[in-house]
């Protein structure tokens, strides 16, 4: 009998990427004959572009394939958090249908952490194993299943203070001063739903290790912290999950490092879907002028009220649309130092060229795994979501990272400039540099562990 393993993401690169990487790792390394991934997506034709490669691996085992929302008429306003867990919620029926549709039958299920509700379309179909992938840190998984136990009123009051919500056996989150919690009624109903449907899983895949994250890791075994609220759940650190770089890859970025001497250039790249405002990308082009540091800069148009407004944009219509949203001659003025690229690049490759010396990012797990495993040091620039958690975990928790204040607005250029020659030229840099290649090691290691029990998916 054939062991089919199914695993679902939601939509975002951020979320695809990290399921494709378990699906292989299952494929590869447990005892699975055959593998489905199903990507969730409003635009396919964009998804399979950025996939790229993967979708070209001849391994009949390994089957890719996408489930197309139509949100066009669609409610999907709020938060990326609700926008989401809407879409996921859209893709329901249509999950089931391509589930039903397999042959053989899953005996295992895997989907990440936004489309929990999923898991109750996989208990209808009677499969057998059920799991969650938290594509996060466990940091946030750890905030998630608290939040979950929490009564409302418990909630509300944390929020509505200065203070911070104290997480057993983990760092406390500071959240930011809300007037009025009910505000974000959608935000934290959704927010509890998902945790609450997390411990309902038989597991919980985390794209962590123990080199970054062991207290954490830690608590949801403890009877002393997370273990009540995680009720006997298992949670199994599976990370780093990232795409490896490609070695041949043949880009005119990488042409253009090859050139640049080693360490020497600072990449900035807000991920698939920051945005900056119109002032905030003046400030951030000044920045990089006057520090007069070699750069790689990913330019994405302004966008003036949704920091993830480029997640939800034709990204191809903007391959060729003018510039003019830099600062006059600033293209001209940087020809020799910079080089800007507009919408996408291969920033696996780019992290992992030996001329690529610093890391400013928005923070997404996904580019802070990927700067650990190639060992370059960032600097730390949250723009949404649970960015915010995971800046402060570089810089405070690894110290592998300078955190620029986007407390007060406008990141200004004089801070902008600090930070690059911060990371870049002192020893404060040196010493990130130094950390994170430690931390490289230990990603290296957990490369070269399951981190699952052998027995895990065996029929029983």
């Amino acid at each position: 009998m054939e062991f089919h393993g199914v695993l679902v993401a939601s939509p975002g690169m951020g979320h695809a990427v990290p399921v494709l990487q378990l699906g292989k790792r299952l494929l590869n390394h447990h005892r699975l004959d055959r593998v489905t991934v199903f990507l969730v997506t409003d635009d396919v034709s964009h998804s399979k572009s950025l996939i790229g490669k993967t979708l070209t691996e001849e391994d009949p085992k390994f089957v890719i394939r996408f489930i197309q929302l139509d949100v066009s008429g669609q409610d999907l306003s709020g938060s990326l958090l609700t926008k989401l867990a809407e879409m996921m919620r859209m893709a329901l029926p249509q999950i089931r249908s391509a589930i039903m549709g397999l042959e053989p039958q899953p005996s295992v299920f895997v989907v990440d952490l936004l489309g929990t509700e999923a898991l109750s379309v996989a208990k209808e179909l009677g499969i057998m194993k059920k799991h969650v992938l938290v594509t996060t840190s466990a940091w946030f998984l750890a905030l998630t299943v608290y939040m979950a136990s929490l009564d409302k009123e418990t909630l509300y009051k944390h929020l509505s203070s200065r203070g911070a919500l104290f997480i057993p056996g983990c760092n406390p989150v500071k959240f930011d001063r809300v007037q009025d919690p009910s505000n974000y009624v959608r935000e934290l109903a959704e927010s509890q739903r998902i945790g609450a449907e997390v411990i309902t899983a038989d597991g919980v895949f985390v794209n962590t290790w123990h080199g970054v994250e062991p207290g954490t890791i830690r608590s949801f075994l403890d009877p002393e912290n997370l273990g009540p609220v995680m009720r006997g759940v298992p949670v199994h650190p599976v990370g780093p999950l990232v795409r490896p770089a490609e070695p041949d890859l043949k880009h005119h970025v990488l042409d253009w490092l090859d050139l640049q001497p080693k360490e020497s250039v600072v990449y900035v790249s807000f991920g698939s879907g920051g945005a900056l405002t119109a002032e905030q990308t003046i400030e951030l082009a000044y920045g990089l002028e006057l520090t007069r540091h070699r750069f790689v800069w990913v330019v994405r148009p302004p966008a003036e009220d949704d920091p993830s407004a480029s997640m939800f944009v034709d990204k191809t219509k903007n391959q060729k649309e003018p510039l003019d949203f830099l600062p006059y001659g600033f293209l001209d003025r940087t020809r020799d130092i910079g080089l800007v690229v507009r919408i996408w690049a291969p920033q696996e490759e780019i992290l992992a060229h030996e001329s690529t010396g610093g890391f400013v990012s928005h923070c997404g797990w996904n580019s802070v795994l990927e700067s650990i495993v190639n060992g370059v040091p960032m600097i730390a620039w949250p723009l949404y979501s649970e960015q915010k958690m995971n800046a402060w975990l570089v810089s405070e928790e690894l110290r592998i990272a300078a955190r620029v204040n986007v407390g007060d607005g406008i990141v200004k250029k004089e801070e902008i400039i600090e930070m690059v020659k911060r990371v870049m030229d002192e020893e404060d840099g040196k010493e990130m540099r130094e950390n994170v290649k430690e931390l490289k090691k230990t990603a290296e290691e957990a490369l070269k562990k399951t981190n699952i029990p052998s027995a895990y998916f065996t029929q029983n």
